[in-house]
């Protein structure tokens, strides 16, 4: 049955537009079941009907013509109960309705079973018999298995017709994403493929070895010119730890790296270079996907996308010489940095992805250079995303897809007003600006910051220090662990750029989606397994010579606040502070410093594990501050892969399980009068910030871009009012009533415009 199912799937995947689809479905399911009919009905959710789609075996003249509604006939029975319907005698059942001019007039056995994908109910496939015939549970089973499978390939199939009729019409398509680098982008899209059909090469045996590694050794040479190029194009754009990552692809291709293992297959196997190449790379590559993790495999993309370049030039194909003469989104299957690095800063407008994460090196690239990005799209058709007119809203986590001039236009504005933020941040940067509420109630707006974003700091002087320093980049971007030294270069940097400011930096938070390559973690469940604090305290080598590196470079500086991740024990914060207190004595001896040119940090605990709410009154007796990780205290809370599109609506910081966690956090942090911190996209979301004022967070974390956002918001104001606004919220049930009451607020403060709600025609 498994290779039947594999054909009929590959049969209506590979059938085209959406009527063949339809059709060769019915078709071949029709025959796999040895059925008289096959039909499949599809909701039609503005008509509220179930509509007759396809069907083998059914009056031709009918198809596309009959509908039912929602609750008629068995098959609206289907589909009110999301489960199958087995019986042998259909005109006997209670739901019994026959479609008038069907030809089914007769049809005794009747088996339907509904076709889902995502939670969402599309139609309800079915198979009918003259003669009576109960369905056996292998019957069931496969069609159940079946009906899965082509969900998605029947949603790719609309998606594509979306598309087709969107660029006829003043309508236009839409795609969710998982998720995104906030921004909006408004460009034609450029589909990227990288160069090379590497799969294709056969293996050819070859007559001349040494012409054949001298052949290899050229185009190597030629593509570790390409990545120099690169580098050189984007030298003003990019801090140098990102631009490293270039010369980190050009090791790879040298004689040491991937050169010597083509040359000894060549050798070894007496193949040409072509085939030694693509053997090499899918090794490489297959050991990357093996260990069946997001990040890795990304590395894998870059692994092929290397191989591919190669592979250009040993055909004597040159790369396609790109002339970009107007702005683009880039697009990708799995879009690579290098892809990024082709195109001209300027002509770069944002990125999308139909795969990969935030964690990705070109969401870190893209971020570095302030582009929107869009990652995770599922159900949208690559191929005809190329030069279209596309709209990037990374605050909606939204693509759409030829949209109309007015839809522009309302985007162009929003872009407008963000842009014009930005502006008051440059233009004001010779002053600080404290934000109050209108009754004085003062909060601080701090900057989520990473390694390679310090070349950016010059416009940060209206904010009030760094709430998150991300150190773990540094690791990821580093062939090996960095050593004191250059952390301390690092930390001193960031320490500099904020006097008399606070600088939080987080010690190491590997492990989940954030991986070193030279320091595999291979688990099955990775986000429940070793990272954060658990790493470094089960390596305090590595631990010791971070927190050595930070207290350094704190000497006169005295700015340094230290977050620990992934507390969920209050031994790892014990333990922490042993070897805090055990460097600090160290450090002040060794440098002979007093202790006013080097303070004690202030240590705080990222309260992100559901154990760490319910040991907060004593983990507040501990710490200097609190700070709340809402990205992974919301996907905890909700057992929930934020990057994952099958559960992805689950994740929703807004829902009152959350709140009522944060509240739980901030009570007890208030009678220990300890400060509370909150970082991750909730803290620089504008419709939580009357929520997060009202809980009493002393301190938001955020990306630069929303800042002036979130100190109108609080301007706008009174503690009280927030405080009335709270306790509303913690009445509601459900995230939608929390949001939708949030927007009203908004609208009540005219402040609805910052929340950048989805444009709409009207």
């Amino acid at each position: 049955m498994l290779n039947l199912l594999r054909h009929i799937v590959q049969k209506v995947n590979a059938a085209g537009d959406l009527k063949n689809t339809f059709q060769v479905l019915v078709e071949q399911t029709c025959q796999a079941m040895q059925a008289d009919i096959c039909s499949v009905y599809l909701v039609d959710d503005e008509q509220k009907h179930l509509n007759l789609v396809a069907s083998q075996g059914l009056n031709k003249a009918i198809i596309g013509k009959a509908s039912l509604t929602l609750e008629q006939g068995i098959v609206g029975q289907v589909y009110q109960k999301e489960e199958f319907i087995n019986t042998d005698d259909a005109s006997s059942h209670e739901a019994f309705h026959p479609l008038a001019n069907s030809g089914e007039e007769g049809a005794k056995a009747f088996l339907g079973v509904p076709l889902i994908h995502h939670r969402q109910v599309l139609g309800v496939l079915v198979l009918q018999q003259f003669s009576r015939r109960k369905f056996t549970e292998e019957d069931i089973s496969f069609l159940i298995t079946l009906s899965a499978q082509l969900a998605g390939i029947i949603v790719n199939a609309e998606n594509r017709a979306n598309i087709s009729e969107a660029i006829k019409s003043s309508t236009y398509a839409e795609f969710n994403v998982v998720a995104a680098i906030p921004g909006i982008a408004i460009a034609s899209g450029w589909v990227v493929t990288a160069p090379g059909i590497l799969e294709k090469i056969p293996d050819r045996p070859c007559s001349d070895i040494d012409a054949e590694i001298q052949t290899l050794r050229q185009a190597l040479k030629k593509a570790r010119q390409e990545f120099r190029d690169m580098r050189k194009n984007l030298e003003h754009e990019l801090p140098k730890q990102q631009l490293a990552l270039f010369g980190a692809f050009e090791a790879m291709l040298s004689h040491n790296s991937l050169g010597r293992k083509i040359e000894r297959r060549i050798t070894r196997d007496q193949i040409w270079a072509p085939a030694a190449l693509r053997h090499t790379i899918e090794e490489s590559v297959q050991q990357f996907y093996e260990l069946e993790d997001d990040y890795l495999q990304e590395r894998a993309a870059d692994v092929l996308d290397l191989g591919r370049r190669v592979l250009s030039h040993l055909q004597k194909h040159k790369l396609r010489k790109k002339t970009y003469t107007k702005n683009i989104i880039l697009i990708a299957e799995n879009l690579t940095s290098a892809m990024i690095a082709e195109v001209p800063p300027s002509r770069l407008k944002g990125i999308i992805s139909l795969q990969g994460s935030t964690t990705s090196h070109a969401a870190i690239v893209a971020r570095s250079m302030g582009i929107p990005a869009l990652m995770g799209i599922r159900d949208c058709p690559l191929d005809l995303l190329e030069n279209r007119q596309l709209v990037l809203d990374g605050y909606g986590k939204k693509l759409l897809v030829s949209p109309s001039r007015k839809v522009i236009t309302e985007f162009r504005t929003r872009q407008a007003k963000e842009e014009l933020f930005l502006g008051k941040i440059s233009q004001s940067s010779g002053r600080r600006v404290h934000t109050k509420t209108k009754d004085g109630h003062k909060i601080q707006l701090l900057l989520n910051v990473s390694p390679f974003d310090t070349y950016h700091l010059e416009n940060s002087i209206r904010v009030d220090g760094v709430g998150l320093y991300r150190t773990e980049y540094l690791f990821m971007q580093s062939k090996s662990f960095p050593g004191e030294q250059e952390q301390y270069e690092e930390y001193r940097k960031v320490l500099a750029a904020f006097p008399n400011q606070p600088v939080v930096l987080r010690t190491l938070d590997a492990g989940g989606d954030k991986h070193l390559p030279y320091f595999p973690i291979k688990e099955d469940n990775p986000f429940l397994g070793w990272r954060g604090i658990r790493i470094s305290l089960d390596h305090p080598e590595i631990f010791i010579t971070q927190l050595r590196a930070m207290l350094r470079a704190n000497i006169d500086h005295g700015n340094l606040h230290i977050s620990l991740p992934m507390i969920s024990t209050l031994n790892e914060i014990d333990q922490s502070m042993d070897l805090l207190h055990q460097v600090y004595d160290e450090i002040r001896f060794e440098e002979g410093v007093t202790k006013k040119r080097l303070p004690f940090p202030k240590v705080g605990a990222v309260i992100e594990v559901p154990s760490a709410v319910y040991l907060i009154r004593q983990i507040v007796k501990r710490v200097d501050f609190i700070s709340i990780g809402s990205n992974d205290l919301t996907q905890y809370l909700f057992a929930t892969d934020r990057n994952n599109t099958r559960v992805s609506y689950l994740y929703n910081a807004f829902h009152p399980a959350i709140l009522l966690a944060f509240s739980e956090i901030c009570d007890a942090a208030h009678q220990a009068k300890t400060p509370v911190h909150i970082c991750g996209e909730i803290a620089g979301n504008p419709l939580a910030t009357i929520l997060l004022l009202a809980m009493g967070m002393n301190a938001f974390s955020m990306n630069i871009r929303t800042v002036p956002k979130i100190r109108q918001i609080v301007r706008s104001f009174t503690y009280k009012d927030a405080n009335k606004v709270l306790s509303k919220v913690l009445s509601l049930e459900t995230s939608f009533e929390v949001q939708s009451y949030l927007k009203k607020v908004m609208e009540q403060h005219k402040l609805i415009e910052l929340v950048n709600p989805a444009p709409k025609e009207t």
